[in-house]
């Protein structure tokens, strides 16, 4: 019975996805390049290092929604259903996938990354990260260090967390999750002052992490490949 389930579930997701696909065929056929997400995109560099020392305001912590109404049920977006066939295509490969295990996850491993990177704690972030994005956090420690800086950086907390991209590439799992945070995040330096103009508030951020697995490996944790700001 278990087996026949599974089975089904499988058929179930490569139909969604095969439908997903078709009607967004010519979205697909045209994605730039330079929209891509992953280990290999040219750009994450500058990226993983801005998102981690900057401590301004994304977003107005005290957004209203109040003229939002809950009782509509908006269309999906491309994004979403690009999201939703990626996650089928990696279920496909994976079967034991679940992306709400993942976010779970994925929120842990965000304030994991953050917290390592402002302690300097180079152990832990070999562990979280791939070897090119490790390269870059480690060169950015340096940096602090012989500037004789501290970074102070506290989640405060996590309101949202959601895939936007998902995508097989080759054997690599590749999953793209829009963070909003809200972190205290202070650059002091060599006196522990803060500098001019800077403050301790909390800041509400958004950030864009891409995550990757082998999915024939036997090791089920994800690695950090990419962190970017959205447009």
């Amino acid at each position: 019975m278990g087996e026949a389930v599974q089975f089904l579930d499988i058929i179930f997701f490569a139909l969604v996805a095969a439908f997903v696909i078709f009607r967004l065929s010519r979205t697909l056929g045209s994605r730039p390049d330079n929209n891509q997400v992953g280990p290999n995109r040219q750009d994450s560099n500058d990226n993983v290092v801005s998102m981690l020392n900057r401590d301004g305001t994304d977003q107005d912590a005290t957004d209203d929604d109040s003229d939002r109404d809950d009782r509509a049920q908006p269309a999906l977006t491309d994004d979403a259903a690009l999201a939703a066939a990626g996650i089928a295509e990696i279920r496909l490969e994976d079967p034991a996938f679940d992306a709400n295990q993942f976010l779970t996850g994925a929120k842990f491993a965000y304030e994991a990354v953050v917290t390592a990177f402002a302690a300097g704690d180079r152990e832990t972030l070999g562990k979280l990260l791939t070897r090119d994005v490790l390269e870059n956090f480690s060169g950015a420690i340096d940096e602090r260090e012989e500037r004789g800086e501290t970074l102070e950086t506290t989640v405060v907390g996590v309101p949202s967390a959601d895939v936007v991209d998902a995508r097989m590439t080759g054997r690599t799992a590749e999953v793209t999750v829009k963070f909003v945070t809200e972190l205290m995040n202070v650059i002091r330096d060599s006196s522990g002052a803060l500098p001019a103009g800077k403050s301790d508030s909390v800041r509400v951020v958004t950030d864009i992490w891409t995550f990757v697995r082998d999915v024939r490996a036997s090791d089920p944790n994800w690695a950090l490949a990419e962190t970017r700001s959205p447009a």
